[in-house]
């Protein structure tokens, strides 16, 4: 076989074989290229096409890419000792305004500035809320990561405060893409597909959700309440998609049955303080004869605490398992009066620090809620 034959079929081989893998550190390293390369970059424009190459490799790494990516922000993008060293004794010598100023940067990870550009990339923040959520799945075997997830919380505390929100009522005219995510995203009471979201919006529902300008299509947090003529025991009517639907003006109290935050990489940010006092605003203006706002809310710690004190319990009581919602529907009536008292306890008295260590108890209390009732089986 002469050359020219041979360079053909090498030619044709070349093109169809399978290129060779990446390995999961070379992927990352190209990634540590290109943001080393935008921390040194000046122009904004060309910054912003940098932003958007890097933001793309980070989207092209799978699992064991991301994770050598989160080690070199660990290690890499962290402040410089040596410079650190310098501002301190510098303070020292001569502790000024200015000085103090020094300090304060050089104490600043480079990874702040790197997520600062990166922001400026199309999508960017979008892509870095991503980053957080791959990023905290992974703490708990790499306690180290902590300092990158934190320096990111640092930032989106900034990025999305409350002057950046955009409070939205959604009902049925809202755009299908939005409603198909509060069907994804439901933690409370899940909802069973169209027929049931429908309902929830209803004139005698409402939802209202959060949005920031950036994430136009994507809610943050959603709150869904009832408007009824007084405060209900049971969640489950307020679930039923075939309830009638009842008439909003003669409503005298607001039922929030549900909130759900839906973005995993804000985790840290305050979102649903804000979003309840807007809500009870906007309400209280559009329906003049509200005089009640109450939640009914799952007790999600009880369970666990009540299964660990059994020496609080009478001996009839801890006699009986507990360890699921079907042995308390068998429950003798007086023993039913037992635990609601453990649970008022629990509710009253188990603190995690100074706060309540239930953690539904813990949010609405914070956000100037008071204890009124316990419902059994109200969930």
């Amino acid at each position: 076989m002469n050359d020219q034959p041979r360079r053909f079929l090498q030619r044709v081989w070349d093109s169809v074989r399978q290129p060779p893998p990446v390995t999961a550190s070379r992927a990352a390293d190209t990634l540590v290229g290109l943001c080393d390369s935008l921390l040194s970059e000046r122009g904004e424009v060309s910054g912003a096409r940098m932003a958007g190459e890097a933001m793309a490799a980070y989207q092209e790494l799978n699992d064991a890419g991301r994770g050598a990516f989160f080690g070199q922000l660990v290690d890499h993008y962290t402040a410089d000792p040596d410079a650190v060293t310098r501002a301190m004794d510098a303070y020292r010598a001569n502790p000024t305004a200015a000085r103090l100023h020094d300090l304060h940067l050089a104490t600043e990870p480079r990874r702040l500035e790197l997520f600062r550009r990166l922001n400026t990339a199309p999508g960017g923040i979008r892509t870095l809320v991503q980053m957080r959520a791959d990023l905290l799945r992974t703490l708990a075997d790499h306690p180290d990561r902590a300092v990158v997830s934190d320096d990111l919380l640092h930032l989106f505390r900034s990025w999305f405060n409350r002057g950046f929100l955009v409070m939205q009522r959604i009902d049925w005219r809202t755009s299908a893409l939005v409603l198909e995510r509060l069907i994804q995203y439901e933690a409370v009471h899940q909802i069973q597909g169209w027929d049931d979201l429908r309902r929830r919006l209803e004139a005698d529902r409402r939802c209202y959700a959060f949005f920031h300008p950036a994430l136009p299509d994507e809610p943050l947090i959603f709150i869904e309440c009832a408007l009824a003529p007084g405060i209900l025991g049971y969640v489950r009517p307020l679930l039923d998609p075939q309830s009638a639907v009842e008439d909003p003006a003669s409503a005298r109290c607001a039922i929030f049955y549900s909130i759900t935050n839906c973005q995993v990489g804000l985790r840290g940010v305050s979102f649903g303080n804000f979003l309840i006092k807007q809500v009870v605003e906007d309400l209280s203006g559009e329906f003049d004869k509200l005089r009640k706002f109450a939640t009914l809310s799952p007790i999600p710690g009880f369970r666990s605490w009540l299964m660990s004190h059994r020496e609080m319990m009478s001996e009839a009581l801890a006699s009986l398992a507990l360890d699921s919602p079907a042995s308390l529907a068998v429950i003798p009536d007086d023993l039913r009066d037992e635990i609601m008292r453990l649970c008022a306890y629990y509710l009253l008295r188990a603190k995690r620090g100074r706060a309540p260590a239930d953690l539904v108890a813990r949010f609405h209390l914070a956000n100037g809620a008071r204890l009124a009732r316990l419902n059994w089986g109200g969930d």
